[in-house]
């Protein structure tokens, strides 16, 4: 069931999702610090794999180097060109490809070629920026802050049961990136109430799921979402197979979120998670990865039986969010409107977004709280709790 029992407020102002000293503040109180999802250990399989991507502070580049996945700023100290464009291969070192510079795993210069051309230079002065990686199960976790808690502690109450259901999830069955004109926001409470699925996702998942089968959990870090699991005819032949596993089929739905952005799903026999990355005011990229459970090689067939049952299941998920990509643009538009009929209103049903932008508030400097005006008429609506 859900847990208030009147709708809510809509806590953010429309300039929330569309201005550029919203986003910074933003930025340096609540995305630079956070834990971020960007890989399962998977896409790194051998000494020297590396994939590249862009983040919120600019190019990144990860390495599996002496057993270990290591993250560095995909940037050359020398004249701050890329190490590499590529967007992932296997190296035997870190060399930039502009200059030929190369760095050990700590990141420290190595050699430079006609090293004498740059006397005097004091040794160890210029080296890669490295950064923060940490592992749950087989996710891997990037941070830009230093001195955040650790990840599991940044997980919070989600933590053992993300790493139980992400354990043994060694096959990928989807690794998708796609870019979108939309504020990160847009995209995350999107994610958190099912109140649109009678009309976004009537051709797919159907009508509006009844109150009294679904659930929310509300806790500091995030909060999570639980409805009835898989009950159609593949399922006892998904209970078996994680049986042989040694496992217990996921019986529930659960979609949950970490804030600021990290959203992970538990279905059945796998896991997989959505990471939202903010690259601008009005822009985002989403990172899906989807994952089914092996047993490490020890049976093969059951292996094999469950790929082939994620690749069952994909088309129609790839549907639905191919469905949510489409719509939030206009979702986005609207909210961009110089002016706007009110300041928006939310159901219990949708009570996770209002869960998440008083965690959001909670974390900016609190000019926002005290109803500050904005165009059109809107204002912040004050604070009124979640029971």
């Amino acid at each position: 069931m859900f847990v208030s029992e009147t709708h809510l407020p809509q806590l953010l102002p429309p300039a929330a999702y569309t201005d550029r000293g919203w986003y910074e503040r933003e930025l340096e109180s609540v995305l630079r610090p956070a834990w971020w999802a960007v890989a399962l250990e998977q896409e790194l399989p051998a000494e020297g794999s590396f994939v590249t991507f862009d983040h919120v502070e600019g190019p990144v580049i990860l390495r599996r180097s002496g057993g270990a996945i290591r993250a560095y700023r995909n940037v050359c100290p020398h004249r701050l060109a890329k190490l590499t464009g590529r967007a992932s291969g296997r190296c035997a070192m870190l060399k930039c490809e502009y200059h030929g510079w190369e760095f050990d795993d700590s990141g420290a210069t190595r050699r430079i070629p006609d090293a004498p051309s740059f006397r005097p230079l004091e040794k160890g002065r210029l080296g890669l920026d490295v950064l923060r990686v940490e592992q749950v199960g087989p996710v891997v976790f990037l941070c830009h802050d230093p001195h955040a808690v650790p990840v599991r502690e940044w997980l919070g109450a989600d933590a053992d049961r993300f790493e139980r259901q992400f354990a043994g999830a060694s096959w990928i069955s989807w690794k998708h990136e796609v870019d979108l004109p939309v504020n990160w926001k847009v995209v995350v409470e999107n994610n958190l109430e099912s109140y649109h699925i009678g009309t976004v996702h009537a051709a797919t998942l159907g009508a509006i799921p009844a109150e009294g089968v679904c659930g929310h959990e509300l806790d500091a870090a995030g909060s999570r979402f639980e409805a009835p699991g898989d009950t159609g005819f593949l399922s006892p032949m998904k209970r078996h197979l994680a049986g042989r596993l040694g496992r217990a089929m996921t019986e529930q739905y659960v979609h949950a979120i970490v804030h600021p952005t990290l959203m992970w799903v538990a279905v059945d026999i796998g896991a997989g998670f959505q990471s939202v990355v903010p690259t601008g005011p009005s822009s985002c990229r989403i990172v899906f990865r989807s994952a089914g459970w092996q047993s490490g090689g020890g049976r093969p067939l059951v292996d094999w039986a469950i790929r082939r049952l994620h690749g069952v299941a994909l088309p129609l998920w790839r549907r639905v969010i191919g469905e949510d990509l489409a719509l939030m643009p206009q979702v986005q538009a609207g909210i961009a409107s110089p002016r706007h009929p009110g300041p928006g209103l939310v159901s219990r049903r949708e009570e996770r977004i209002t869960h998440f932008q008083r965690w959001l508030l909670d974390r900016l400097d609190g000019t926002a709280d005290r109803g500050v005006a904005e165009p059109g008429g809107c204002r912040v609506v004050p604070r009124e709790g979640v029971a």
